[in-house]
């Protein structure tokens, strides 16, 4: 038991350590996961002429043929931008939301122009330059920044002092915000409603990643009129930076919620398998000791589900935790399962017993009561010649039952391996010869051809002249009782080797079917060929059997219905 603990504990522990580095390696997974996704979120993007990673895979070159994704192109289109794809002659190869006023080729330093806004362009641009099979491509992304047109339209709705009408309906219309700043940074004037404006405007407000992000995304303008030394804060709500942040916080909530769920389905899917790898050995100990005390030692076979071994036949690795109780468990089922098997072997010995003696005595008693009834009846005149038969059916009757009650005496004491035999070298063939001479030379037997083939060595053995020749008497009465006359039954002998010698007893009669076969050698089986004769004790053959293995033997049949019977005998040396 001590084992035991010590493998409990180390299991424990092990298991323990398992969950908890998992779950670490998991968490650390998840969070490089989230990271790797937000740091590849497409936020606004920066004006640059190298590859983008987001831009590249916006299209494919198929045969020559510009192919744009679908799903990229609708992130596109949702923040309001159009694209273009460029080759390297400025000749655009596809376009996506393109508005009438952007060129559809670009002259040599057009579209850097554009970009680097030294000549009037109404969008702002960002550039890819993309290599795909061999050939350089370049992706356009532009976009109106909302901020930047009402730049463009506000200071021409300013007299000065305050903004007209116009002026004032296109801030509402764009949803923005105004205001303006003198040279000393004291705000002049406000429209719409500012957040936070600034009391006193200064460099830091307006340079800073706060600033940088409102202007990138184009939510923020900034104006500065030379003429009366202002500057005009120009804000507008982007729908775009809305969607990207809608998206963000939503891809995170959902990342987060999932990481919650997956936690918890890992710690039920723990539960379950420690309840699983430690409870089920246990249950299975106790369902063991009950079908015991219960005397079912059966159902464990029966139940596949409940046995400790896996498919190859090896025990279960989480029963071998507690493998001294499970080996215990076995050994005791197998004793008793063993012992079950003695009792209910005793019990169909008693009964076969029982059966067969009712069967095989009925017969000659009833003949022999038949005479009594007939010799104790009214006066009769018998004659010397019916006085004969009454005789010899009577002692033919009381011989039979002599020799049943011999037969299962014999056999009793042969399955419980009581009979006294003494066993002395012998030379085999000579013992056999006068078995067989003892059935050639018998009147009965005159209509059977019976042959004996001697083997060409001597053979010595150690066996039982009397048991020994009532195995082949039995073979050979067998033969004859179960084949017509004329039949040929041959019995030869043959040295096999050093180590054992064969005895074969084999005829060309009527044969056996396999349900005959398969039951030759039990007690009191007689076959079910209603021709064949049914007299005797039904035990010759399980005798022959059970002597030939009392000799160190083996015996086997073999046989062809219509072409005759071959019974081989096998004695080790």
């Amino acid at each position: 038991m001590n084992r035991i603990s010590r493998r409990l504990a180390f299991t424990f522990i092990s298991q323990i350590v398992f969950v908890l580095v998992a779950l670490a390696i998991g968490t650390i997974i998840f969070l490089v996961y989230v990271g790797l996704q937000l740091e590849n979120t497409p936020e606004t993007q920066h004006i640059s002429s190298s590859s983008n990673s987001t831009l590249r895979q916006i299209f494919s070159i198929e045969n020559d043929h510009v192919s744009l994704d679908a799903n990229k192109i609708a992130e596109i289109e949702k923040r309001e931008e159009w694209l273009q794809i460029i080759d390297a002659h400025g000749n655009m190869l596809a376009s996506s939301k393109l508005p009438s006023d952007v060129p559809t080729h670009y002259e040599s330093g057009q579209l850097i122009a554009f970009w680097q806004r030294s000549i009037p362009f109404p969008y702002e641009l960002i550039i890819s330059q993309e290599e795909k099979g061999g050939q350089t491509y370049f992706v356009v992304v532009g976009q109106k920044r909302p901020a930047r047109q009402l730049a463009e339209k506000l200071p021409f709705e300013w007299d000065g002092k305050r903004l007209s009408q116009q002026g004032e309906r296109l801030l509402e219309e764009a949803h923005g915000t105004l205001a303006i700043y003198s040279a000393n940074g004291e705000i002049i004037q406000q429209y719409g409603h500012v957040k936070n404006p600034e009391a006193k405007l200064s460099l830091d407000h307006l340079l800073g990643d706060e600033a940088d992000h409102l202007r990138n995304n184009g939510s923020q303008y900034i104006y500065f009129d030379a003429d009366k030394q202002q500057t005009w804060v120009i804000e507008v709500p982007s729908a775009a930076v809305k969607v990207e942040e809608g998206k963000h916080n939503t891809y995170l909530g959902k990342a987060f919620l999932l990481y919650g769920v997956a936690l918890i389905l890992f710690i039920i899917a723990t539960a379950f398998w420690y309840g699983k790898r430690f409870g089920q050995p246990v249950l299975y100990i106790v369902n063991f000791i009950q079908r015991l005390a219960d005397g079912n030692f059966h159902e464990q076979e029966a139940k596949k589900k409940d046995r400790s071994l896996n498919r190859r036949g090896k025990k279960k690795r989480s029963f071998r935790l507690f493998r001294e109780i499970n080996d215990s468990l076995n050994d005791l089922n197998q004793q008793l399962k063993q012992n079950e098997k003695l009792r209910n072997q005793i019990e169909q010995t008693r009964e076969e017993w029982i059966v067969g003696v009712s069967h095989d005595l009925k017969t000659p008693l009833s003949s022999i009561n038949g005479y009594a009834h007939v010799l104790e009846s009214a006066p009769y005149n018998w004659s010397q010649e019916e006085f004969q038969q009454i005789g010899k059916t009577l002692r033919e009757k009381s011989t039979f039952m002599s020799e049943l009650i011999d037969d299962l005496s014999l056999t009793y004491r042969l399955k419980n391996n009581a009979l006294p035999m003494v066993r002395q070298t012998q030379e085999v063939n000579e013992v056999i010869r006068r078995a067989v001479i003892h059935f050639i030379n018998d009147p009965q037997f005159t209509s059977y051809d019976i042959s004996f083939h001697a083997s060409e060595e001597p053979i010595s053995y150690p066996l039982d002249m009397k048991w020994f020749t009532r195995i082949i008497d039995n073979m050979i009465s067998n033969a004859i009782k179960h084949n017509p006359t004329n039949t040929k039954i041959a019995i030869i002998v043959q040295k096999e080797s050093d180590h054992y010698f064969t005895v074969r007893i084999q005829d060309n009669g009527i044969g056996m079917d396999s349900s005959t076969l398969d039951q030759l050698f039990e007690r009191y089986y007689r076959g079910t060929n209603s021709e064949e004769n049914t007299s005797g004790s039904g035990l010759g053959m399980s005798i022959a059997k059970q002597l030939t293995v009392a000799h160190g033997g083996e015996i086997a049949a073999s046989s062809i219905p219509g072409e005759g019977t071959v019974i081989v005998l096998k004695f080790y040396s």
